[in-house]
């Protein structure tokens, strides 16, 4: 029998983002990835940095670092700098192309969201765009599309980044614009309502009108039920209709400041040039309140199941899962790797025996194999054979699973798991706005730029001894089931 394209898994059951995934367009002009072929002309005048504008900084006002990191022979050199109040800035120099990427990730996710106000975090990747005191509604986006450019932004459970790439002439525009948006963005009751309409729209058609999103959502909520992880990043549709503009204002107060962000800019620059225009247009924003630290998530294996009826499904779907370790602890890498060998690989063993030799599922795939910063999980879904039950698919897993817990793995299954992480790493390095994202994310939520070449170390270092370890400390027989059907016909 033949395998099911994974796409056409991730159509039926990946409709959701999940948690920690990006979240898709849902604005307007502004929401939508713009490249345009027009010639970059005169900035409007209303992106035109006002003559009151802060005087430009020497050269000496911010000290210069250079961070160098390398890995399996890849080297990452960035020029490193922070303002008074916080704000921290990354350069990357490539001259190869007349262009740059800039990324600005705030440190604020749905995880900094309290109960009865969720949505606040995602609501503000539309807002950033509707204008600020010297920038009208939309005009970024006309501006870096008339240039030539593009942007977009994303929201996850821990951060929210805003993302363009531009030629390089546009450089000191596109800061004074992120500039002024930071500073003064226009939170006006008239933006607020227009926006949350269109979030609402963007959660009804992506999660509850999507066969089998909600019931993963909704499955997802119940395992890291009580901690930050309980929600999507969108939101819920009552908490986002009981919100006031008010609300909205006293959220961007708190999470968009200069002390909780990171800005990176890779490509055709001069630290030193970016350094004078960055110290003009942002020194003199006031720095936010310290963010405080969240108590830690619960890791305890835990049992749960759940069966649910989805009206637009049209087969069924069985999830499996556990609760892991999160993004940062010493295990990750080799659970990665464990998972990777049975699920997620080229060659991986549970697609082979249930898909390829008994012939039990159509597809077998990976999920979101994290919950966030704080939270981890590893997930696969299997689309059955008609008449094929939950339990004989999961014995299957369990089987391949008592496999590595006894014999381990074999040196070729785990280089090979270690190879297809360093080509996929070294991918997200080949151009600038990739190397831009990656920084800056590395900078924000491990304090390490080059986080992504720390990693290639991590799963180098990777044992077989390793692999049989965490099979057996994580992935036991308490786990968490979710059984997706179709309306009975």
């Amino acid at each position: 029998m033949p395998r099911l394209a994974p796409g056409t898994l991730f159509a039926l059951v990946l409709a959701v983002a999940p948690i920690g995934a990006q979240a898709g367009p849902a604005a307007p002009a502004a929401k939508a990835e713009a490249t345009a072929a027009a010639s970059p002309g005169a900035p409007p005048a209303a992106t035109a940095a006002p003559e009151d504008a802060p005087a430009a900084a020497t050269a000496g006002d911010a000290p210069m670092q250079t961070i160098r990191a390398s890995a399996l022979g890849v080297e990452l050199v960035v020029q490193h700098f922070s303002l008074p109040n916080g704000l921290r800035v990354y350069v990357a120099e490539d001259h190869s192309v007349p262009t740059f990427a800039l990324d600005l990730v705030y440190g604020v996710g749905s995880r900094d969201e309290v109960e009865g106000r969720t949505g606040f975090a995602h609501l503000f990747e539309h807002m950033m765009f509707k204008g600020s005191k010297n920038v009208p509604d939309g005009g970024q986006f006309k501006y870096v599309s008339g240039a030539g450019g593009e942007l977009n932004a994303y929201t996850t459970t821990d951060f929210t980044l805003y993302y363009q790439v531009l030629p390089s002439h546009h450089l000191e525009p596109i800061l004074w614009m992120e500039a002024d948006r930071m500073r003064s963005l226009e939170v006006s009751d008239e933006n607020f309502e227009n926006q949350r309409s269109a979030v609402l729209e963007e959660l009804a058609m992506r999660y509850e009108n999507a066969p089998y999103a909600k019931a993963f959502t909704d499955f997802l909520g119940d395992v890291w039920q009580g901690t930050v992880y309980g929600h999507l990043p969108i939101g819920s549709k009552d908490d986002l209709l009981a919100a006031s503009a008010e609300d909205a204002r006293e959220f961007f107060a708190r999470h968009y400041v200069p002390n909780n962000a990171v800005l990176t800019i890779v490509g055709d620059v001069d630290p030193v040039r970016v350094r004078d225009l960055v110290t003009r247009y942002f020194g003199d924003i006031p720095a936010g309140p310290a963010k405080p630290r969240l108590p830690p998530i619960d890791h305890a294996p835990t049992e749960l199941a759940r069966t649910t009826v989805d009206p637009l499904a049209q087969q069924p779907v069985y999830v499996l899962g556990w609760k892991t370790v999160p993004e940062s602890h010493p295990d990750r890498p080799a659970l990665e790797l464990l998972f990777d060998i049975l699920i997620r690989g080229d060659s991986a063993k549970v697609p082979k025996v249930l898909v390829d030799d008994r012939k039990l599922a159509l597809a077998a795939v990976p999920m979101a194999s994290g919950g966030g910063r704080d939270a981890g999980s590893a997930f696969a879904a299997f689309v059955p054979v008609p008449g094929v039950a939950p339990a004989q698919l999961v014995a299957v897993v369990r089987e391949e699973l008592a496999k590595v817990k006894k014999s381990g793995v074999t040196p070729k299954d785990l280089q090979k798991a270690v190879n297809q992480r360093t080509v996929a790493a070294i991918g997200r390095l080949a151009t600038n706005a990739e190397r831009a994202q990656a920084i800056a994310k590395g900078a924000l939520l491990e304090g390490v730029p080059a986080h992504i070449l720390a990693n290639l170390q991590r799963y180098a270092a990777v044992t077989q001894a390793d692999i049989k370890r965490v099979a057996t400390q994580y992935l036991g027989d308490q786990t968490l089931q979710l059984e997706i059907q179709p309306p009975s016909r």
